[in-house]
């Protein structure tokens, strides 16, 4: 049980603490690099991650949960995290809640969401009729 734990649940729980220090962290400057909007492919990357932890975490809750179910908790649970952290982040100084930051959060999240979803469904036999 506590190996369970550790292996796929405590991943998404760190990561999702990850954001949150992330997101306390007065005036955070965005990385210098030459790329247009390097915020937010950082924040399609940073959900991405979040929504595949998420996604694994869910998918071994029990075998009941197949990937339809866990593709759903996983949105829904980031999506509420994402719009949270962004009201969040008004609160810290020289911080401010973005939309844009929102959007790039969520198709992080529904991009690698679809993926795994396609993916399992491709790959778990289906049952004759």
């Amino acid at each position: 049980m506590l190996r369970k734990f550790v292996l796929y649940h405590s991943p998404a729980i760190l990561c999702a603490g990850a954001i949150i220090v992330l997101s306390s962290i007065r005036n955070l400057p965005a990385p210098e690099l030459e790329v247009v909007a390097v915020d937010k492919i950082a924040h399609f990357l940073e959900y991405a991650v979040f929504a595949f932890l998420l996604y694994r975490s869910f998918s071994h809750l029990g075998s009941a949960v197949t990937a339809g179910p866990a593709a759903l908790l996983a949105l829904l649970v980031a999506a509420a995290f994402a719009s949270l952290d962004e009201y969040y982040q008004q609160f810290i100084p020289g911080r401010s809640a973005d939309p844009y930051d929102l959007v790039a959060d969520l198709l992080g999240t529904v991009v690698v969401l679809a993926y795994l979803f396609l993916r399992q469904r491709a790959t778990t036999p289906r049952s004759s009729p």
